[in-house]
This record gives C-alpha cells, structure tokens and sequence, in this order.
C-alpha cells in the first residue's frame, strides 16, 4: 500500500514540476500571468488526484469482478471434476471430498475419517511432505487409482491442509501388466550327474532312468506353455511367458524335487541345475543371463535353481549335498591352465579368507609350493596370524626358511605387485572376504580355487574360477592340482602336513563332506611324507581355550527342539576359532541337527553354523548375509549380539517353514 501511495506522488511530482517552475517565472516577470499559471497549476493538481482515484477505483472493480468470476469457476470446476477429489487434516482426516472420491468407498459418511483406515496402501503415505512429486498407484475396488497431491499451511487455522486428487490408471497399468507377462524368460538345464547317473545304473533299467528325466522335464514344462528344447545329452533350454514362469517360482521349482524322486534302479539320484534369465533388454541379454545364472547354480553344487534379476539372484533348492565327481578331468585341466597363468606371470600373490583357517592357510602354502617348483617368486598375504593357525604357521616358517621373506601384509603386497601379477584366492570367492581386496583390482590375471558355495558378491573379474562344491576343502582341490602339475613334483613334508591339516579341519576329523576323491587326496600327502601324529598335535588347544569351549556349551540353549544356540561375550583372540569348534562339540548333544554359535570378533558379531546334513545352515546364514556349506557355514553381522540372534532367530523360523511348505506340497 505504501509502495502505490509512493509511486502515486511521484508520479504528480513528475507531471507537476514543469507547470510549476513555468508559473514562477512567470510571476516573476508578470504577476498577474503568473498568479492565472499558479491557479491553472493547482487547478491541474486536483485533476490529477480526481482521475487517479478514478483509474484505481476502475482497476479495484476489474480485479474484484475476476476475484469473483474465478473463484465461481474454480468451485464449479472442484464440484464438478469428472475425477475423485478430497481435502485432508493434517495429512490424516478428511475435510472434504466430491461424490467420484465417495464412490470409490463403501462407506457412506467419509468427512472426518481417518484415509489410512479406507485403503492399506494409504498407510504407508505422508500427505504433508512436500517433497514428494511422484504420484502414487492405489488398488480401489479392482481399479489402479493413481494419486497425486500438494499440502500448504493454513496460517488462520494452524494446520497442514492437502489437497488430494486421483486419475484411473487401470488401462495404463494394465497395459504394463500385459508387457510384463508377456516378457520372455529363458530357462538354462543342466543334468548335474549325467555320466554318474549312466555309468551307476544298469544297463537294463538305464534307458528308463535316461528317458523319464528326459520325460520329466519336457511335460513339466509344456506343462506352463514353454518350448523346451534337448541341444545335448544333458541339456536344455526352455522359452515361455513371464506370467507361467511365476507360476514356477511360486511353485519354488518343484521340478527339483520330481527329478531327484526318479527311481528305476538307479543307485544315484538324479539331480538338476537350472538358470533363469528374466531381466535383460532383448533375447539376447536375457538368454545370457540364464547362462550366467547356471554358472552360479552348478559352482554352489548343483540340484538349485539361480534366478539372474537386474542386480542380484534368488536361489531355490540347493538342500542336498554336492554329489561327489568320480571323474578327474576338471583337475588335470585345471592344473594346466594354473600353470600356464603362473608361467606367464612376472610373479605370484596368493591369499585366503580375513581370519583365516587351517584350511586357507594350509591351500595357500600349497599353491606357494606349486609356484615354487615352476621356479617363480610366490608371495602369501597374511595381515596377521590369529589363534588357530599358529601351530601350522609356527612349524611352516620354522622348517621353510625361506618363507617368512616370502609372507607379506596387504601394504606390502599392493607396493610390490604389478599388473603382470596373478592373484590366486584359496578358500575363498568373495571380493570383501579375501585377505587383501586391494590387490584384486591391481591385476586382471585372477585364479580362485574353492570349496564354498557360490555367493552374491563373487570376484566377477576372476580369470578362472575353480569352485567345487562337492569337495571337502580348499586343500584337498590343491592337492590334486599338484599332483598332476608334473611328474617329478613332491611337496615338501611341512607343505604336505599343512594340506592334510586343512582336509582334517574342514572335515571334522574325515567325518563331514568327505568323498572317495578325499580320501585319495589324503594318501597323495601321505606318500609326501605327511605325518598324521604331528597334525594331531597340531590340534592340540590351550587349556583356556578348553575351558572358554564348556563355558560356550554351558551356556547353550535348544530351540524348536533340534537347534543348539550358544553365545561367546569375550571378544578375544580366536574368539571365532572357540565359537566354530563349541558349534562342532553341540552336535555331540543327542537330537541336536544343528548349531549356532554367536561371538564378538573385531567388534561385530560372527555366527559359526554347524550341521549333520538334515538341516542346511548354509541356507539359513545367507538369508543373513553369510554363506558356506550344507553343514557348515558363517556370517558377520554389524550389530549388537541381541539383534544378531534375534535376526538368526527369524531366519531359522523361516527356513523350518519353507521345509514344512515343502514336505506338505510333495506329500499332496
């Protein structure tokens, strides 16, 4: 207001000041022309005034008549938009609201109710964040409502008022429905045990055995419209819609388990890989996906389907044991590709899992030995060596004198290596887990040997991945990679007794995940001298780890009457080694089928999981973020012991109800 009184008198200052400075002189040479030019003057003023308030008058009345016009249109428009309108409270309680809003309800009466209490998607909504602009798709009576809404601060009344309208989706959203269901989705399946399943069954019953696997999965199949497709013995691909694929994987693959119950005589049971692809761009990038995806599910042993989606994978089945291969080729192959990589490289840099075991220690030693022996300088990274590898580390350094300038820690190895390198990871597959993830992106040249079922976060750049699950440890994959890496090779004794330390660990004594192929392992690093009495004294524990051991299992308690959990609270050195080993001892307990042992490490919580094989503990930690074997597996959690049980508690919870899902669904 001050602002159009100002511009006003300076606006008549302007139009004035002529006049006036005219009249003056005026009056001042002739003062009865300049007393008439003086009066004319204010005569002019008072025009001036008379037809500003004029013309403000008149623009007053313009405004006022479109004020008026507008707001008779804006509220015919509310009233009479062919779409749901509504006024919120405070985000919550409807003010206001048209009759297309009502209809959308069963309720008669919606002014002053509560909107989260008309839909549940409602709930998860809120109406006074300004921030949000994307509208919001709402189910309504069989109808994609698509919500959009603004909120402003009432200043009069002190509250947050919204203004909330909805567009009927449902053609769009059904339109996006029907591009999905119509996707392509290639299947990829594998017959893990083709050979063994030929080779084991009688020549009278293998036609059969042969012919309904084949049988099996064609009419499984048709059975949701795909096209499959036999390429080989023990191949297929199939293609069908996205809408029958969801069919399957509500089903969790079922198919798994009608191959595996095939029986014609048959002393091995029949067991399937399968690979999905559903998320690629084109035919092509979806069929690679299921490629990817049956890489992934045969690495973790097979009898599993591997889902490739955009960024991650779902797994299904993969609850009975890697099915042991009687055949060695892979070995010989795979010894030869080592030592063409390790010719070619200017040096080596080989490496376990954080917190390494008698088993990753011991594999490494193993592959030091090979390099060696190819006459090339090796290194082992190892940050620090924890409680339970001290006796073999202890006996390795003090009989290979030359192997303690040969064991560097992370900064050392990333000041030496170069891209000419190669990077062997023993025991281990996963980037975050090896001993020094910095050195993985130093080189491309990366050779990874495994016994652990294949994860998420695996090292995508490895050159050759050698994961076999069906074997019992990292060692005994080594061991026979040096025995077929030449004919003069013999490990030394100290190399020898490492790997037999790390079989005998990982298998509990050759009780757990032992093979034929184990056993032969075994009797390689006998002939190189190992000697089992000098590993059991190997084994031998400190009193006080003895002692921290009965404490773990004093204080177990058994849960849905066939899971031991115990806890650790010290967080000591070789804390995780004490927690693996009480998990080992609580299965001694009579009806416990597995174990868990929860411990503070490095200031976060590690969860040993140990099994007899009737539970897998295994599938239990990956839905926690860890992984490992059927009986035997681990994770780390960042998180206080409580919710860390609790966390374990609720995925144990819900893999007993998928096992019970899957029993009655097999039983019908």
């Amino acid at each position: 207001m001050k602002d159009n009184k100002k511009s006003r008198y300076e606006y008549i200052v302007y139009v004035m000041i002529l006049p006036v400075l005219t009249s003056i002189l005026l009056f001042y040479y002739n003062q009865m022309l300049g007393a008439i030019a003086i009066l004319s003057c204010g005569l002019l003023y008072f025009y001036l005034q008379k037809q500003l308030d004029y013309n403000e008058k008149a623009i007053q009345r313009y405004v006022d008549e479109v004020d008026l016009s507008f707001d008779s249109i804006t509220k015919n428009l509310v009233f009479e938009m062919p779409f749901p309108i509504a006024v919120l409270n405070n985000g919550r309680d409807i003010k206001w609201h048209n009759g297309y809003f009502r209809n959308l309800f069963p309720q008669e009466d919606l002014v002053g109710v509560d909107i989260r209490n008309l839909a549940a998607d409602f709930k998860d909504i809120d109406f006074t964040d300004k921030q949000v602009v994307q509208p919001i798709n709402i189910p309504i009576d069989g109808k994609i409502m698509q919500f959009y809404f603004t909120s402003v601060f009432n200043e009069g009344l002190k509250t947050t008022e919204t203004f909330l309208y909805g567009l009927d989706n449902t053609y769009d959203e059904s339109i996006k429905q029907l591009f999905k269901d119509k996707r392509l989705v290639f299947f990829t399946v594998f017959l893990d045990n083709y050979e063994d399943l030929r080779n084991s069954t009688d020549s009278l019953n293998r036609p059969q055995v042969l012919g309904s696997i084949d049988r099996t999965i064609t009419e499984y199949f048709k059975r949701y419209n795909g096209v499959v497709r036999k390429y080989e013995n023990d191949r297929f691909m199939v293609v069908m819609e996205y809408q029958q694929y969801k069919k399957i994987h509500d089903n969790k693959f079922s198919i798994l388990d009608d191959v595996r119950d095939i029986d014609f005589g048959n002393t091995i049971n029949p067991t399937l890989s399968i690979g999905v692809g559903i998320s690629g761009a084109n035919p092509n990038e979806i069929y690679d996906d299921s490629r990817v995806a049956i890489d992934i599910a045969l690495s973790r042993g097979g009898d599993q389907a591997v889902v490739k989606l955009e960024d991650n994978y779902e797994y299904f089945g993969g609850k009975s044991k890697a099915t042991e291969k009687t055949s060695k080729v892979k070995s010989r192959v795979i010894s030869g590709a080592l030592k063409r990589m390790i010719n070619s490289s200017s040096d080596v840099y080989i490496m376990g899992h954080n917190n390494p075991d008698m088993d990753s220690f011991g594999s490494s030693l193993g592959v030091y030995e090979g390099v060696n022996f190819l006459g090339k300088d090796a290194y082992i990274v190892l940050n620090e060596v924890p409680r339970q590898i001290e006796n073999m580390y202890s006996s390795a350094t003090s009989s290979l004198e030359e192997l303690s300038e040969h064991i560097l820690t992370e900064d050392q190895a990333l000041a030496r290596i170069k891209p000419s390198s190669l990077v062997v990871v023993c025991d281990n597959h996963r980037k975050h887990s090896t001993e020094a993830p910095s050195l993985i992106e130093k080189t491309d040249q990366i050779f990874i040997i495994d016994h652990h079922r294949r994860g998420n976060d695996y090292i995508k750049k490895a050159t050759i991945s050698y994961i076999e699950p069906y074997a019992s440890s990292a060692s005994e994959l080594v061991t026979e990679i040096l025995n077929y890496l030449d004919e003069d090779f013999k490990a030394r004794t100290s190399i020898a007794e490492s790997l037999l330390a790390g079989i005998t660990v990982d298998t509990k004594n050759f009780v757990y995940q032992t093979g034929v192929r184990t056993f032969e392992a075994a009797s390689i690093l006998k002939r190189w001298g190992a000697d089992t009495v000098y590993i059991k004294r190997m084994f031998k524990d400190d009193f006080e780890i003895i002692k921290y051991k009965s404490e773990v299992i004093a204080d177990s308690s058994i849960v849905n009457d066939m899971i031991a959990i115990a806890h650790f609270n010290r967080d000591i050195d070789g804390s995780t080694l004490i927690a693996s080993q009480a998990a080992d001892d609580l299965l001694n307990i009579k009806g416990v089928k597995a174990s868990f042992v929860l411990t503070k490490a490095n200031n976060k919580i590690h969860i040993s999981g140990r099994s007899l094989g009737d539970l897998s503990v295994q599938l239990i930690l990956e839905r926690i973020g860890g992984g490992g074997h059927l009986t035997a597996a681990a994770t780390q959690l960042d998180m206080s012991m409580e919710n860390a049980e609790n966390m374990l508690k609720k995925a144990i919870i819900e893999y007993l109800r998928e096992e019970e899902e899957d029993e009655s669904n097999t039983n019908r």
